[in-house]
């Protein structure tokens, strides 16, 4: 309890110190200055204090990440020396981690796999309406990268309560999975006639339609492609890359095959061998 106390005064000596004109001069924390020497001394004195109700802070500065609490912007060196930290961290990020250019996306030959061509000008179209779809979630939650919406280890969110971080992020999640399950029925989506094919029909065809997608995923063709569609006055030139893995299950399909993996069965029905895979990654 006396550390409790010792604390809160201590906190309480921030914020009036920087809301005062005269800082740590100001009456009210010399006041609180004596009551931390006072708590300090309690092991020896036996002397208690409490903080005095009129001294408690209503809000905080901004640089105490006090995220439970009102916050307010400081105007003292402290809250200036802590917003620059913060937005030279933001450009930082910006700058180094999200510029790319299409050399830096590699490209697995093995999955571009004959009769994908066929598919290729759907899988463009798709690939622009998913991406449009993602960059608009990004924009609502103010999450930076793509990977944290994919993944679900989000860490770009604004500061907020941990309470209403801790929603948003279930918000973003749910909202990821629906666009996620939405582009697998339109991968899924086959002619009528599809059906009346054999199963190894039916994955031969599969496995062209999500070489495609990955193709104009990741082939530096499409990716310049994709780089070349962005705002011109965009801060940051970024590769959106999870499209191509809405297939994921074919894609390993097709690497398994080109592996000389003997011992993997491709005669599986399609949605177990999905199983499979979902299970292992």
């Amino acid at each position: 309890m006396v550390n409790e106390n010792l604390g809160t005064i201590c906190h309480a000596h921030v914020v009036h110190a920087d809301l005062s004109e005269y800082g740590a001069l100001d009456e009210k924390c010399i006041k609180l200055a004596e009551l931390a020497a006072t708590a300090v001394d309690f092991p020896k004195t036996g002397k208690i204090v409490t903080m005095p109700f009129e001294l408690k802070p209503k809000m905080f500065p901004d640089f105490m990440e006090k995220e439970e609490f009102q916050s307010y912007k400081s105007e003292k060196i402290l809250g200036k020396l802590f917003r620059q930290v913060i937005d030279a961290n933001d450009k930082d990020v910006v700058a180094s981690e999200l510029k790319f250019v299409p050399q830096d996306i590699l490209y697995d030959a093995d999955l571009h796999i004959p009769g994908s061509t066929n598919f290729i000008t759907d899988a463009w179209s798709h690939k622009c309406s998913y991406d449009g779809r993602l960059n608009g979630l990004l924009g609502l939650y103010k999450v930076r990268r793509e990977e944290e919406i994919v993944t679900g280890h989000i860490w770009s969110l604004p500061k907020y309560s941990s309470n209403k971080q801790g929603q948003l992020k279930e918000r973003l999640k749910h909202a990821y999975s629906a666009l996620r399950k939405e582009f697998r029925k339109v991968f899924e989506k086959m002619d009528s006639d599809f059906e009346q094919l054999s199963d190894d029909e039916k994955n031969a065809i599969y496995e062209q339609k999500a070489s495609a997608w990955y193709q104009v995923t990741y082939h530096s063709c499409w990716v310049k492609k994709s780089m070349e569609l962005q705002e011109p006055d965009g801060d940051v030139e970024t590769v959106m890359l999870s499209f191509a893995w809405i297939a994921v299950d074919y894609l390993a399909r097709i690497k398994i095959r080109c592996g000389g993996d003997g011992n993997a069965d491709l005669t599986k029905p399609i949605n177990a061998f999905a199983r499979y895979v979902a299970d292992r990654i």
